[in-house]
């Protein structure tokens, strides 16, 4: 069965009256070009342990599971038990987990699922970014993220400084990643279709953070500061965060041994410069 095409996603639909949800992102891809894109993007073989957030009615997850030795999907919606059920039945390398990605431990799973190295999914718009932020965090057992998302939280990823997308959501996936954009996608390709168009992103994983800080934790409490009000200059803006809590002379002593004019934005200051900056502080 497959299921990448209008005709076959409709019939699944109204066989099980699914009522799709517009508040859990339900918006099925209809395109097999797209779909390809997607898994080849991620390299998989037969050693892969894949994790699928919102595999929807399986229409990634059939492709995933013909690549991959393994794939754990993650579903928040129990009405589509069912329907993965009979879209998935002939798929047994195939375990879906009912529960909140957000809230999901990876090295935790229930039946002693092995532990997923690689992430790709159709993520679902309103958790994008706090699942992405949470788990680049928390989980680097993940080598590989092949994400379809919102076209704006894609421009985020990739932002570069004194750009208008760029924020302390860029800087935390450039800390862990090497990004890249793979393709833009027509809203059109979806059932139904969204109010935005989105992106195909990679991001691979650096071995180590791509800047040394002495504590992790810190450096991002800097970041956030640095654009929790962006048309403040970044020694207004440090100084006024409730979470730094740090007093002038110690902001300008930073800001001299990192040589970074006090008049400057934050939305300027490169990864580096924000942990040295950091650092300094610390």
């Amino acid at each position: 069965m497959t299921l990448a095409t209008p005709q076959a996603t409709l019939e699944v639909v109204k066989k099980f009256g699914l009522r799709l949800e517009k508040s859990l992102g339900q918006h099925f891809l209809i395109d097999q070009n797209i779909l390809n894109k997607i898994v080849s993007s991620a390299y998989l073989s037969k050693s892969d342990v894949v994790v699928e957030i919102g595999p929807g009615i399986g229409t990634l997850t059939q492709s995933l599971a013909q690549r991959a030795g393994r794939v754990i999907a993650i579903e928040l919606d129990r009405k589509l038990k069912p329907v993965l059920e009979y879209t998935l039945a002939g798929y047994d390398n195939v375990s879906v987990i009912f529960t909140d990605a957000l809230s999901a431990n990876l090295r935790h799973f229930p039946e002693r699922l092995p532990i997923p190295n690689k992430l790709v999914s159709n993520l679902p718009y309103q958790i994008a970014t706090p699942l992405l932020a949470t788990y680049l965090d928390n989980f680097s057992e993940l080598s590989l993220y092949v994400i379809m998302v919102q076209k704006e939280v894609a421009d985020r990823i990739i932002a570069k400084p004194s750009t208008s997308e760029y924020g302390s959501f860029s800087v935390k996936v450039q800390f862990y990643c090497d990004v890249e954009r793979v393709a833009n996608i027509s809203r059109n390709v979806f059932i139904p279709p969204p109010e935005v168009n989105s992106a195909i992103v990679r991001m691979k994983r650096l071995p180590e953070p791509r800047v040394h800080v002495l504590n992790r934790d810190f450096f991002f409490k800097v970041v956030k500061a640095a654009f929790w009000q962006r048309r403040k200059t970044i020694r207004n803006a440090l100084l006024g965060s409730p979470e730094l809590k740090i007093n002038a002379e110690r902001v300008g002593s930073a800001l001299i041994s990192c040589k970074i004019d006090s008049s400057r934005r934050g939305e300027t200051l490169s990864i580096d410069e924000f942990s040295c900056l950091a650092n300094a502080l610390w």
